[in-house]
C-alpha cells in the first residue's frame, strides 16, 4: 500500500535509537528515578509549551488519559457524561470503567456535536461533555464551550486523533477544561502506546496526577496520608516510551508540514469533486488523510476493492455506533439511558465515509496516483 495508516512511526530513525540508548545506558526507566534523561518529564514540558497549557501529564495510553480526565472532572458513579456519537469505543469504555453512563450526542461536522441535541441532553443533567476531534481535524467549539460554561458542564476534548491540529491557531485539546491525546501506533506521532492530558486547572491536574500514580500524593515518594489522596491506578508513562515520543515530538512540524503539502497537491487535482469532507479551518488540519463521502453505502465495498486493486487503501470509519456493540446493549446502557436515540446523521456518515491516509512519506507519483483514483471513483458516479 502506498498510503499505510501510519504516520510518525514511518519516520523512525537514529534519533529514536539514540534516546532509547540514553535510557538504557543510565538504567533509569521509571519516570520518577533521578536521571539525566527524564524523558517523561521532558515530554510533559514540550507538550504543554507546544499547545499552550499550564499542565501536562503523561500516561500509559489514550484510554487511561480519558479515565484520568473523568476523575479530574470529579465524575462519580452513576453520573451522566455526554459523548460525541462518532468515536472509537474507548471513549465510552473509559466512562463505563469509572461507573459513569456514556450518553451519545449526535455529531456535527462543524461544531463537533449537534447544538440542539446538546441543549436537550444538558437539561436532563450531566457532569461533563466529551467532544471528539477526529481524523486530524478539530472543530469550532466556541458555541459548545459557551453552552457548557452556562450550564456548569466541564468540557473534555478527546483529541486522540488530532494531536497537532488547530482551529484558528488554537490547538485541539485546549478549548475546554481538559484535553486528551493518544500516541498509539496509528496516531500522528507514536511511541507504540501512550497518552497525555493537558489542562490549565491546578485542582483538576492534581486529581489526574494522583489518580494515575495509584491515588497517591508525591514529593519524591508516594504518600496516601493526605486529603488529596484517592483510590487510583498505576497509569504512569515510563522513560523508554517517552524517549521514543520525545524524538517524535521533535519531528512533529516536519511530519505535519509534509502531510499538508501532499494533501494540498492531491486536493488541487480533485477540486471538481464535491463530496470531500472539509473543516471550517482546513489550514489547521494535520493533513493526515482525505475523507470521501459516497452517494450511497452500497458503493462502499466496491470502492474499497477498487482501491486494493490499485494498492491504495480506502479505510472504513468506525463500523458502528459504540452503543450498538453487544457489550453495551447487554450489560451497560438501557433504553432509559438512551431514550431510543438513533443518532441518524452519525449512522449515515459511518455508512458513507471512507478515508485515504496521507502519511508523511508520499512522493509526487503517489500523490498523482491517489488523485487519479479518486477521480475514477467520482467518474463512476460514486461521489457526485
Amino acid at each position: 500500500m502506498i498510503n499505510p495508516n501510519e504516520y510518525g512511526s514511518l519516520l523512525f530513525d537514529e534519533k529514536e535509537k539514540e534516546y532509547l540508548s540514553n535510557v538504557i545506558d543510565t538504567r533509569r526507566i521509571f519516570r520518577y528515578s533521578k536521571t539525566q534523561y527524564p524523558y517523561t518529564s521532558m515530554c510533559e514540558e514540550k507538550i504543554k509549551n507546544l499547545v499552550g497549557s499550564n499542565y501536562c501529564l503523561m500516561t500509559t495510553n489514550g484510554t487511561s488519559s480519558l479515565k484520568s480526565a473523568f476523575i479530574g472532572a470529579n465524575v462519580k458513579k452513576g453520573d451522566r457524561v455526554l459523548i460525541s456519537s462518532y468515536t472509537f469505543l474507548a471513549t465510552a469504555l473509559a466512562a463505563i470503567a469509572i461507573g459513569a453512563i456514556p450518553i451519545p450526542i449526535e455529531v456535527d461536522l462543524d461544531y463537533g456535536v449537534n447544538i440542539e441535541d446538546l441543549k436537550n441532553e444538558i437539561k436532563l443533567g450531566c457532569k461533563t461533555l466529551v467532544v471528539v476531534h477526529f481524523q486530524g481535524r478539530t472543530f469550532d467549539l466556541s458555541e459548545v464551550k459557551r453552552i457548557c460554561k452556562k450550564n456548569g458542564v466541564i468540557l473534555i476534548e478527546d483529541a486522540c486523533q488530532a494531536f497537532g491540529a488547530k482551529f484558528k491557531d488554537k490547538y485541539a485539546g485546549t478549548f475546554g477544561e481538559i484535553g486528551v491525546y493518544s500516541f498509539q501506533q496509528f496516531k500522528q506521532i507514536t511511541c507504540g502506546e501512550g497518552g497525555c492530558v493537558v489542562t490549565n486547572n491546578e485542582l483538576i491536574f492534581n486529581r489526574m496526577r494522583n489518580y494515575t500514580d495509584m491515588g497517591s500524593t508525591r514529593n519524591r515518594f508516594p504518600s496516601w496520608d493526605s486529603d488529596e489522596a484517592l483510590f487510583g491506578e498505576n497509569n504512569r508513562m515510563n522513560n523508554l516510551c517517552a524517549a521514543v515520543l520525545y524524538a517524535q515530538l521533535e519531528k512533529l512540524d516536519k511530519i505535519i508540514s509534509k502531510q499538508r503539502k501532499s494533501r494540498e497537491n492531491i486536493m488541487k487535482k480533485i477540486s471538481n469533486i464535491n463530496n470531500i469532507l472539509t473543516s471550517k479551518d482546513s489550514s489547521g488540519d494535520t493533513g493526515m488523510n482525505i475523507i470521501i463521502i459516497l452517494n450511497d453505502k452500497k458503493f462502499k465495498e466496491e470502492v474499497i476493492n477498487i482501491g486494493k486493486e490499485n494498492d491504495i487503501e480506502f479505510r472504513n470509519m468506525w463500523a458502528s455506533l459504540y452503543y450498538d456493540n453487544e457489550l453495551f446493549k447487554k450489560y451497560k446502557l438501557t433504553s432509559k439511558d438512551l431514550k431510543n436515540k438513533e443518532c441518524s446523521y452519525t449512522r449515515e456518515l459511518i455508512d458513507k465515509m471512507l478515508v485515504v491516509s496521507i502519511p508523511p512519506i508520499l512522493n509526487s507519483d503517489d500523490e498523482v496516483k491517489i488523485a487519479n483514483l479518486i477521480q475514477i471513483i467520482n467518474n463512476k458516479g460514486y461521489l457526485s
